[in-house]
């Protein structure tokens, strides 16, 4: 039975939608605070933080957006961003997940998904508790607490970086690893301990509304479009082939961790070769196996791309220790520091940012122009510590996060009948 209804004014509406999920989940320290900015933390969402009557409570009527924006008195106005429909009240916990009902309003949301935007990624406020521990076999070294729901996002792909997918730069982001892919197969194997997965009910439900805007575009008919049929031709041979190349990547990958240019390069020529392996071996595999491979060249290009910018800056440093002396470099270390302090000043009122290319200056910059500061030219620096001053930033309340969904395939290659 479809969960799609209209009601009277035509707005869709999908319930038992899934938005949040209880697990362990990759996090980057600078995203939650925590001590050591650039390690990677497991962090433990638990049943009883998403069960809570308040968690449940903040996520009612928050507003359905397209790409995220963190909307209130103290971000972006709602009018500002534009509306595109509701979470509505029928908020619940079915464990392991956070299901509520989604109402949409807007042609332009229904018009993103049929061209290909399907991902749904909410968008909170939470706090981390420090403390270690193991849950379902699965250690973790911080656990999420008081989750406030501020909105639900339609994205094109959760965040890459989601993961995700860590370094996204273009939205405020936390939880940008925790990818949750449209794979039913996947899911009907893997349901809770896979880093986000939906479950076969999240995808019907999301079926319903892809379903619904492929419909709009084909002739009325009382028939169910029949699914369209697999490929069969798959061969062992060129699978193991196509897989021992992205393992050979994957390996490559782990070792560029340490930053050396060497490593880096290494790992990208391995990713290239991986690349072009499954292309070569595409005709003589199934669409979930090659949907598989790809999409964890996905996440070692994600990767790759942030050590290449170890990389990169490590080999610009390299370069002026051994041309200029070494006041020259360590007043390059200092300005670094110097704009690395302010940027970890302004996360907390403005959240993650990509600030490796910048410059201290090119970050006060951005801090007023994004705050709506008015300042005289060269005083950005001078302006943004006086605004600051005294005041409280969010973090310090809660942390801003955002949980992200990923789909590997087109709509209409995927979903393009039920």
């Amino acid at each position: 039975m479809t969960k799609r209804t209209y009601d009277n004014n035509g707005w869709l509406e999908v319930t038992d939608n899934p938005i949040s999920k209880v697990g362990v989940f990759d996090y980057l320290g600078a995203e939650i605070g925590a001590p050591i900015p650039d390690k990677i933390y497991r962090v433990l969402r638990p049943p009883e933080e998403l069960a809570s009557e308040a968690t449940i409570n903040s996520f009612k009527l928050t507003p359905f957006i397209i790409e995220h924006e963190m909307l209130g008195k103290h971000a972006t106005p709602a009018e500002k961003k534009g509306i595109q429909g509701v979470i509505g009240e029928n908020v619940y916990f079915d464990p392991p997940y956070l299901r509520a009902n989604i109402k949409i309003f807007s042609d332009v949301a229904l018009s993103n998904i049929d061209s290909g935007k399907i991902d749904l990624s909410p968008g909170y406020r939470s706090k981390y508790e420090f403390t270690s521990g193991i849950y379902e076999g699965q250690h973790y070294d911080v656990i999420q607490r008081h989750l406030r729901g501020n909105h639900l996002a339609l994205v094109d792909e959760g965040r890459t970086g989601p993961d995700v997918a860590v370094q996204d730069h273009l939205v405020i982001t936390i939880d940008t690893k925790e990818l949750i892919r449209m794979n039913e197969e996947e899911n009907k194997e893997k349901q809770t301990t896979d880093e986000g997965a939906f479950t076969a009910e999240q995808v019907t439900a999301l079926k319903s509304i892809i379903a619904e805007v492929i419909a709009q575009t084909k002739p009325s008919t009382d028939e169910e479009p029949k699914e369209e049929k697999k490929s069969t031709d798959a061969n062992p041979e060129e699978e193991q082939k196509a897989e021992e190349a992205v393992t050979a990547a994957e390996v490559a990958a782990e070792e560029a961790t340490t930053g050396t240019p060497e490593a880096v390069e290494a790992a990208e020529v391995a990713i290239e070769t991986a690349v072009e392996a499954i292309e070569e071996a595409k005709e003589h595999l199934d669409q979930a196996t090659t949907d598989s491979l790809n999409r964890r060249i996905k996440r070692l290009k994600n990767g790759i791309g942030t050590m290449d910018e170890i990389a990169s800056l490590k080999r610009k440093i390299k370069r002026l220790e051994a041309s200029k002396p070494t006041m020259d470099t360590g007043e390059l270390l200092k300005q670094i520091g110097e704009r690395d302090s302010l940027a970890h000043k302004l996360t907390p009122f403005l959240g993650v940012f990509d600030h490796a290319a910048m410059t201290k200056q090119q970050v006060a910059e951005y801090g007023v122009d994004k705050l709506g500061i008015q300042c005289g030219k060269g005083n950005e620096a001078i302006a943004l510590d006086a605004w600051m001053q005294g005041r409280v930033p969010d973090s310090q309340k809660a942390t801003v996060t955002m949980d992200s969904a990923v789909s590997n395939q087109s709509i209409m290659d995927k979903w393009g009948a039920k």
